[in-house]
């Protein structure tokens, strides 16, 4: 950030009778990371009104320049700014501008999911004897350019293992076998330390064995970072899967809320779902009686439950499933909004078994905003610099709670 400002503000230094020019006032203005796209990074910065700003990203002790965007609408992105990396997975970010005779400043931070999701090990769960079979390897990040190991192992028989190389932007590849021998085949796949296990059942009488249940990690912005953790939490338990929509809201217009949950649902037929969602509603509702209740009045309140209470029932799928809704920790500034969306969670949680609101505000803000927190004997910083997210290391600890409420039956 200190090398922003510098760049920005390039200091004047004062010769002889010549006075210091004042260095313009400095504004932090909202920016943020979007992860939703598998493999990439893209940054927003709002309010820079077409003024141009700069992206960076901190490497170390380093600021690297990403590149420099214009948009006459807000926010300014910049698209696919960075790729995810196995080896670098906090990444720090900056945005400078300079708008209406300010320097406007932005940060944030976030972390990346891990290699040990990165490929996914695809087989068919049962064959007949003779039959050819088709194991794949998928990059779900969508990037390519990497070479795993896949190791296959018929019942009683020694292991084979070649290399599968996906090239760059190809993220699919395919080994056909033929299933010579009844009984169970292992098939392993090897990458970066990490290991992906499947078996195969090859004739009759040989039992098949279930994937593990899969966990939809889901909501706006306030759930990035925490997905991630949440995956390397779970491990081989859980297979997590993350939709998060930045910057959309259940009360902003046009938004995907209405219908989300229900095609999410379908598609994945979640074990588990994890919710965090309302960081930018406060948009006026039309409730069913056609009034449109300002936020974050009863009326408004009252509307605002009804909809999180489809949603929590959607994702419940009928008892199969479990939910798991986390209230938002209080942000700095007005809190009007999340005090409203916090009470609309509660009220919606009532009665619906297999429901659970996490109170993240009561864990990270029991007595309002604060940036810093205990957390096992230290004093740790848990907010991003917008005084509306959690950091790093907040998202870390969110997630360590809600696996071990994923844990508990």
């Amino acid at each position: 950030m200190t090398v922003a400002i510098v760049i920005l503000l390039g200091a004047v230094v004062a010769r002889g009778d010549a006075q210091v020019a004042p260095p313009p006032a400095v504004e932090v203005h909202f920016f943020a990371a979007d992860t939703s796209q598998a493999g990439v990074v893209s940054l927003f910065f709002f309010g820079a009104f077409g003024a141009p700003v700069t992206f960076f990203e901190r490497v170390g002790d380093r600021l690297q320049r990403l590149g420099t965007k214009v948009s006459p609408t807000d926010p300014t992105e910049l698209k696919d700014a960075v790729n995810w990396r196995c080896d670098r997975r906090v990444r720090r970010f900056s945005a400078s501008a300079f708008v209406a005779g300010r320097v406007a400043l932005g940060a944030y931070s976030v972390r990346t999911p891990s290699c040990a999701t990165r490929l996914e090990l695809s087989v068919p769960r049962r064959l007949a004897p003779g039959a050819v079979g088709r194991i794949r390897v998928i990059d779900r990040w969508g990037n390519g350019g990497v070479t795993a190991q896949l190791c296959v192992t018929p019942p009683g028989a020694a292991r084979t293992c070649g290399h599968e190389r996906l090239r760059r932007a190809i993220s699919v590849t395919t080994r056909r076998f033929r299933a010579t021998t009844s009984g169970r085949w292992r098939v392993e796949l090897r990458f970066r330390g990490h290991r992906v296990r499947r078996s195969i059942a090859v004739g009759a009488g040989v039992g098949s064995t279930a994937p593990p249940p899969t966990v939809l990690t889901t909501g706006d912005s306030t759930m990035q970072g925490i997905d991630s953790f949440l995956a390397d939490e779970l491990g081989d338990g859980a297979k997590v899967r993350s939709d998060v929509r930045p910057g959309t809201g259940i009360s902003k217009p046009l938004g995907p809320w209405a219908t989300l949950a229900r095609t999410q649902t379908e598609h994945l037929r979640q074990a588990a779902t994890v919710v965090s969602l309302g960081v930018v509603d406060g948009f006026p509702l039309r409730a069913r009686d056609g009034t449109t209740p300002e936020c974050c009045d009863a009326a408004w309140i009252a509307e605002y439950t009804r909809r999180v209470r489809v949603m929590m029932k959607m994702y419940r799928r009928h008892g199969r499933a479990r939910v798991l809704w986390l209230t938002l920790p209080i942000p700095k500034g007005p809190r009007a909004v999340a005090d409203a969306v916090n009470v609309s969670v509660l009220q919606a949680a009532k009665g619906l078994a297999g429901v659970s609101v996490l109170r993240m505000d009561l864990f990270f803000t029991p007595d309002g905003f604060r940036d810093v927190m205990p957390y096992r004997g230290r004093s740790v910083d848990v907010r991003e610099a917008d005084g509306i997210h959690l950091n790093i290391t907040g998202t870390a600890i969110a997630a360590k709670i809600v696996a071990a409420a994923l844990r508990k039956r």
